[in-house]
């Protein structure tokens, strides 16, 4: 059987690998011991990516941006080693047979797409390659419908046709490893920049499993661009990598990426023109050239970086907008170089500002002849330009800024990310923004995005009467939210300082004394976990209207979300992720009937008698170790039931344990007048009638102090000033917070919080 990667996919995915195992005459059971490594490299997995974003990892990231490059949607279709590894932190994974535990243990611990197929089953030659226009329908595995691969896909092919789509193991169809299976061929791929050495440890060490566990024959190689194909026969031993070594117990992929990356380069680009980007800029060739260049200009007495002496008159996008083809008109433009090309006594360039890009063209005829030798010798990818031209439109039809004149005004020192793959290193896109919101027009709009909804917010507010204030960031004792706050130290005032986890004990005072309806969209502090959904700075909206309570708050939640909604996206029905949030509709749920609908636990479950052997049969910690029943039953809902709220729900019937600056419900003294609104398994919403009984907000000041004795760190302190100002007199209130942050997640399809800020909180270099 003759096994080749065609030659155009190796030029277009330079340095790919692919290694490959032929497993024969083997047994393919069930091993107990080959799922127990599989088992324990998904806890791994799980506990290596706490806090962080699968498709972060750079050795995702490649396979992000290669299904990028042929067509696939990643969000729709992901590669076989990060549904492996997304699978694995939600612990989903399962024994097969030996082998396919095998590569998934391979797969997961080196981090690399794997696969298996029964060979007895291909016909002919096997080959990765691009499907064509007339591929033929097939069925993957596991499912019923008929699909066709698409052309340009990446595919493995065999002579009766596909056999793998998008270079993904799991959609196969026909050639699934079985118990009976006797002869297999395994693969793993890479690409770079994970390095050539984490392929054949790979390789080398399934090699060894395969022989230790099914016994046979096996055949090992690693086909690339210098060796693109390779015979394989059912009786050969091991070849090319030679005899397996003994396998390397201590590698560790988090060891690899994570920790060694906060202290090495970064390495992500894909052309040589750019190769060095991530690096610093001692020692970078590029930089050293741009800076020879800046003395150059000195010598000439040029500036690189001058003072304007031109006005900037349009934009990019208005002199496109204002084109028409019966006459010209003249633009000054200022922007970034962000493409090139000379040819002759011609240029063309791409102008970036903030609006967008335009082409501009150079003509020495028309710039002179100094002037296109000063564009030649000292313009590079990165500079800021002043242009001022007319507009025409070319051959190719595409409106263009022929330039009479131009001037450099500041020069880049460093190349910028290849146009083709962007900037897609998440270290650098969240240390280095200025170059995402450059390379990554993606970007540039989510955060324009982000901006329009905080405006769209304010308006509404001010629309409903509210007035808008700004209250002290310090605080003397931290209040309004359980959380663990920042300490800092005043030195005039020789004190220690909190600082704000929320306004809410501040904006009440603004109540009492008479603004009725006040927000503030504010920056709050926890000195909390970092995650996808938690970022230790963040932002809030938190509102308080008098006279009005919680169940009025739902309404106008929905309706301020909603309209937001509508003016951001013109939509009701927004994608998230592979689902679509449906704002349309808004469901209710007390606590417990929500655990019962999104977990498996049963209402005897949760039982005042037996919650305490729930809690403990699914290894939940209480914060409180003298915790209520409500707390209890609070905690477990947190545990099983909040991440798997998809659509718009109030939660609501809270414990009124957990709810210490809450009124009861005047119907039922244990439970709180108190919501929380959950959107995609997140808190995006919380509000309630506010206590305003100063008798009761002290006894309940109190009861947080003995949660504290307890080991529950997040408790509330006892503000003596606050009851005070309770005795003064809070009229009947509810207040509101909303997630800015989380919020613009679920506006712009966005599952990261890290992407919604502009410079998240990263760990000192």
């Amino acid at each position: 059987m003759l096994f080749k990667i065609n030659e155009k996919l190796l030029k277009d995915f330079p340095g790919v690998k692919v290694g490959v195992i032929l497993a024969t005459g083997i047994k393919n059971g069930n091993e107990k011991e080959a799922y127990e490594l599989f088992r324990k490299q998904q806890d791994k997995i799980k506990n290596g990516f706490l806090n962080r974003e699968v498709k972060e990892h750079q050795h995702i990231v490649v396979w992000r941006e290669a299904y990028k490059k042929f067509g696939a949607k990643p969000k729709e279709h992901l590669s076989s080693v990060e549904n492996l590894a997304t699978r694995s932190t939600k612990s989903e994974l399962r024994s097969i047979n030996t082998l396919v535990d095998l590569y998934n243990y391979i797969s997961l611990k080196y981090l690399l797409p794997a696969g298996g197929e029964d060979i007895d089953k291909m016909v002919g030659d096997l080959e990765l390659t691009y499907a064509t226009a007339n591929e033929k329908p097939i069925i993957l595995l596991g499912e019923k419908e008929v699909k066709v691969p698409k052309e340009g896909e990446v595919i493995y092919k065999d002579s009766n046709g596909t056999v793998v789509r998008r270079w993904n193991w799991k959609e196969a169809d026909r050639t699934k490893l079985t118990e009976n299976s006797v002869n297999a061929l395994l693969s793993l791929e890479l690409l770079p920049p994970v390095k050539d050495e984490i392929l054949e440890k790979a390789l080398n060490e399934l090699a060894i499993l395969v022989k230790k566990y099914c016994g046979g024959n096996v055949t090992v190689a690693i086909l690339d661009e210098n060796k693109n194909s390779i015979i394989l026969k059912n009786n050969s031993t091991f070849a090319d990598l030679n005899k397996p070594k003994q396998i390397d117990t201590s590698f560790e992929i988090f060891d690899e990426v994570w920790v060694a990356k906060e202290e090495q380069e970064p390495s992500v680009l894909h052309s040589a023109e750019v190769s060095d980007f991530a690096k610093t800029s001692v020692g970078n060739q590029e930089h050293q050239i741009r800076v020879q260049k800046v003395k150059d200009l000195e010598a000439q007495n040029v500036s690189a970086w001058p003072i304007l002496k031109n006005d900037v008159t349009a934009t990019a996008k208005q002199a496109v907008e204002e084109f028409k083809n019966d006459f010209e008109k003249s633009y000054q433009v200022a922007g970034r170089i962000v493409s090139l090309r000379l040819h002759g006594k011609t240029a063309f360039a791409n102008l970036l500002d903030k609006s967008g890009k335009i082409q501009i063209y150079f003509k020495e005829d028309i710039i002179g002849d100094k002037n296109f030798e000063f564009l030649k010798h000292f313009i590079d990818l990165g500079d800021i330009i002043w242009i001022k031209g007319s507009t025409f439109r070319t051959k190719t039809g595409e409106i263009t800024i022929k330039v009479e004149d131009f001037t450099l005004l500041s020069k880049c020192l460093h190349p910028l990310p290849e146009k083709f793959h962007g900037l897609t290193d998440v270290e650098i896109r969240y240390r280095q923004r200025y170059l995402d919101l450059i390379s990554n027009p993606e970007s540039r709009e989510r955060f324009l995005k982000r901006s329009n909804i905080v405006a769209v917010i304010r308006h509404l507010m001010e629309e409903h009467d509210y007035v808008e204030v700004e209250t002290p960031m310090l605080h003397p004792i931290p209040g309004g939210a359980a959380a663990k706050p920042f300490i800092t130290h005043h030195n005039a005032l020789d004190d220690d300082f909190y600082l704000r986890i929320a306004p809410e004990l501040y904006l009440k005072r603004l109540v009492i004394g008479g603004i009725e309806r006040v927000f503030e969209i504010n920056r709050n502090f926890r000195n909390e976990g970092v995650s996808t959904r938690h970022n230790p700075e963040f932002t809030m909206l938190e509102f308080y209207t008098a006279y009005k309570d919680y169940k009025w708050a739902m309404n106008f939640v929905e309706e301020l979300l909603q309209s937001v909604a509508k003016k951001i996206n013109s939509n009701l029905q927004l994608p998230y992720g592979e689902r679509v949030i449906d704002f349309t509709k808004f469901d209710r749920l007390n606590v417990k009937d929500a655990i019962l609908k999104y977990s498996d636990l049963k209402e005897n479950q949760i039982s005042e008698i037996n919650i305490d052997k729930t809690i403990k049969d699914l290894k939940i910690e209480l914060r409180n170790k003298k915790a209520s029943y409500g707390e209890k039953l609070f905690t477990l809902f947190e545990e099983v039931a909040e991440s798997k709220i998809v659509q718009p729900t109030f939660l609501i019937d809270f414990p009124i344990e957990v709810s210490p600056l809450a009124k009861r419900d005047p119907n039922n003294p244990e439970i709180a007048s108190r919501f929380e609104l959950f959107i995609a398994g997140m808190e995006i919403a919380n509000g309630f009638t506010e206590l305003n009984d100063p008798f009761d907000q002290a006894q309940r000041f109190l009861q947080q102090l003995t949660a504290r004795e307890f080991g529950d760190e997040e408790a509330h302190h006892f503000d003596q000033d606050y009851i005070t100002a309770l005795e003064y007199a809070l009229p009947p209130t509810v207040g509101v917070g909303i997630g800015i942050d989380r919020l613009v997640m679920l506006m712009t399809n966005t599952t990261s919080i890290r992407d919604v800020i502009l410079f998240p909180t990263l760990k000192k270099k």
